[in-house]
């Protein structure tokens, strides 16, 4: 496991990009989010065996997978039919469109996409983002992981509720949902060379196409996106703990996920 800059830990795993432990973050109470509880992450259905053996190394109990029915089918998550973890498939986003003309596919990462997608998804998919939540409250359902295609969207707006209900402020979620670009253009280079490079994260700073990406990275993961989303779930549904509770979360479930993800917060709440 290595660091990036920041709070998150990227797992250098060859067959993903974007695999990262949320834990270790800072909360407004004095606390700090777990390492090892939770884990993010693109798609896992190109991992080879020693790239699963070494997430099971971490413990992993749960995997949840955010996608659509028609990315699921094209492309299984290796992990459907073990027997050595959990594995839930809840289509966070549904098959049908959400919003007009929009692209959600692994190859859409550029600026043009419709901002309006993220508020949809929290509006008219609360059931299933409380069902990820309610999943990942249940006893020993930890250490998990959750994944989408890219592990931007789904996979961001997810990890902005969790680390809500955790008490993490807003700058540092916001920070974790833009350090995903550093990942996917990674990907992209490698794709559109037609091999995987799997290069570090250091060697691809010090690469041309790395050096090059920087200036890109907002495009990818504006944090304009995740700032807007943050302030849609308080303005709305009164903050993340409420927009939980009012999707099918109890109280009792919200109190057992945050004992489990952050150290010393059995007794504090998000709001």
């Amino acid at each position: 496991m290595t660091n990036d800059n920041q709070t998150p830990r990227s797992l250098d795993i060859e067959g993903a990009y974007n695999i990262r432990d949320i834990g270790g973050y800072p909360t407004a109470d004095g606390c700090a989010v777990r390492i090892g509880a939770l884990f993010r992450s693109d798609s896992l259905h190109d991992l080879p065996p020693h790239s699963q053996r070494a997430l099971l190394s971490q413990g992993l109990r749960t995997v949840i997978d955010l996608r659509r029915t028609d990315s699921v089918e094209e492309d299984p998550n290796v992990f459907a039919e073990s027997s050595e973890v959990a594995y839930h498939r809840v289509n966070l986003m549904g098959d049908d469109p959400l919003v007009e003309a929009e692209d959600t596919s692994a190859s859409s990462l550029g600026p043009d996409r419709p901002p309006e997608i993220y508020t949809a998804i929290l509006d008219r998919r609360r059931q299933w983002m409380a069902e990820v939540v309610k999943i990942l409250a249940a006893p020993n359902a930890l250490p998990a992981l959750y994944h989408c295609n890219s592990g931007r969207d789904r996979a961001g707006l997810v990890t902005m509720l969790l680390l809500g209900v955790a008490g993490v402020p807003r700058d540092a979620i916001i920070r974790d949902y833009t350090s995903s670009a550093r990942y996917l253009w990674r990907r992209i280079v490698d794709r559109e060379a037609g091999r995987m490079l799997r290069l570090s994260p250091d060697a691809w700073d010090a690469s041309e196409a790395g050096r090059a990406a920087y200036g890109k990275e907002r495009d990818i993961c504006p944090p304009e996106a995740m700032s807007a989303s943050i302030e849609h779930v308080h303005r709305v549904y009164g903050g993340p703990r409420s927009y939980l509770l009012g999707g099918g979360v109890t109280k009792p479930e919200l109190h057992r996920l945050r004992a489990a993800i952050v150290e010393g917060g059995d007794t504090a709440s998000a709001r």
